[in-house]
């Protein structure tokens, strides 16, 4: 039996190597590809889906109110039947359309109000977050290309207080860097966010609006975009700030819906597995398989790993904790490469260290291109970002097997 996770921890290594090493090499030819959009800025319409959103909405309508823009924008507020004093709060808003319905879910409320907007782009903004000043002016541009279909921006967080914010600052940051690495490579970006989206409306109607069978509806339209022969772009520099949960349950109900809604895409549009759409979405497939099966062995895997050392570190408090902080901190990459003269190249560790290696380059990376500050926050979240990601993999694991996640369709809250 040992032997037998001895061998699958050497084989799980090299197979999370080989992924980390792919995604490393995209990041680093990105960089020097620029970006080169034309200058274009035709009529939008702005759609705000909202339901129950009085704490949010007014700083989201003013960010979009006070932008840089010099064209018509309009702007739509889908009320999804709010409890609230959101109505309330809109009233005072003379520029915006107010479109009211009951709580019918988001893919119902985006589709009422790009049947109100009368201009040929639409801009997809949350309740929750807010843009900055040239966002529309930015995220417009590649539309210039007939081919674009879709772009999305780059978000960064709000609230970043407290130990989860902390480390989801450092992994937007990554996944920013990732969603726009590809994009600027192969035309084409993935993990699409619907959050901060801008849309042609004929490619929209071209693929029968938002879908209401999938609880990621911006990845579903986004891949059947795509599969109507548009292109789907990240723009690097449109930004938008939105807020992230602060607790580990509203994280899991967050995680969980994007990753069984993830799924749930991938098999509606399961004939799109191929090369003939494009790098971007065969990485998205086996992005999501490969992590899902991940997830469901590495619990296993992760205990024998850490334990196969441990009787070595055992000997006293302190050599059990700082065993215990190096094997879960970028401390323990340092360690091994330090000592690799002395201790010589081992497979059970090898490919573990340089893919922690490369994440964290790829990290900071993120930080420098996207301006975010090199403070004692973000460098400890990265130091630290391990156990971060083995949280992930226990939400990935839980909604794996959580049957009513899977029974869910539309995003209703």
């Amino acid at each position: 039996m040992a032997d037998v996770l001895f061998i699958s921890s050497i084989v799980l290594s090299i197979l999370v190597f080989i992924f980390i090493l792919f995604l490393f090499i995209v990041v680093i030819i990105s960089i020097f590809k620029k970006e080169n959009f034309e200058n274009f800025q035709p009529k939008v319409s702005v759609i705000i889906p909202a339901y129950n959103e009085s704490k949010t909405i007014g700083l989201c309508l003013n960010s979009v109110l006070n932008q840089d823009y010099n064209n018509e924008v309009e702007i739509i507020v889908v009320d999804d039947g709010s409890s609230d004093n959101t109505l309330k709060i809109l009233k005072k808003y003379k520029k915006v359309k107010v479109v009211k319905q009951k709580h019918l879910g988001k893919s119902k409320a985006l589709n009422n109000g790009i049947s109100k907007a009368k201009n040929d782009f639409i801009l997809v903004i949350d309740a929750d977050t807010i843009i900055k000043k040239d966002f529309i002016r930015e995220i417009i541009k590649p539309f210039s290309d007939k081919k674009v279909g879709a772009t999305t921006g780059i978000i960064k967080l709000k609230n970043n207080k407290g130990i989860l914010p902390m480390f989801q600052n450092v992994e937007y940051s990554f996944y920013n860097l990732i969603r726009h690495s590809f994009s600027s490579l192969f035309k084409n970006s993935v993990w699409f966010l619907g959050a901060l989206a801008c849309y042609r409306k004929d490619a929209i109607k071209k693929v029968g609006l938002f879908k209401t069978d999938s609880l990621t509806e911006d990845i579903d339209l986004a891949m059947e975009i795509n599969k109507a022969g548009y292109e789907n772009i990240s723009v690097g520099n449109a930004y938008g700030f939105t807020h992230v949960p602060a607790n580990l349950k509203s994280l899991y109900k967050q995680r969980s819906r994007w990753w069984i809604g993830a799924l749930q895409a991938l098999f509606k549009n399961k004939k799109m597995f191929s090369f003939g759409y494009g790098v971007s979405i065969l990485f998205l497939f086996i992005n999501q398989i490969f992590w899902s099966i991940y997830s469901v062995i590495y619990p296993f895997l992760l205990a024998y790993q850490y334990n196969y050392w441990l009787s070595y570190n055992i000997y006293s408090v302190y050599a059990f904790l700082v065993y215990t902080i190096r094997w879960f901190s970028f401390w323990g990459p340092l360690y091994v490469v330090y000592n690799l003269p002395k201790a010589g190249f081992s497979p059970f560790t090898f490919f573990g260290v340089l893919s922690g290696i490369m994440v964290t380059i790829m990290l900071l990376i993120a930080l420098k291109i996207f301006d975010y500050k090199f403070n004692f926050k973000n460098l400890t979240a990265i130091f630290f970002f391990f156990p971060y990601t083995i949280v992930l993999n226990i939400i990935i694991l839980l909604s794996l097997v959580n049957i009513n996640m899977w029974k869910r369709k539309d995003f209703k809250r």
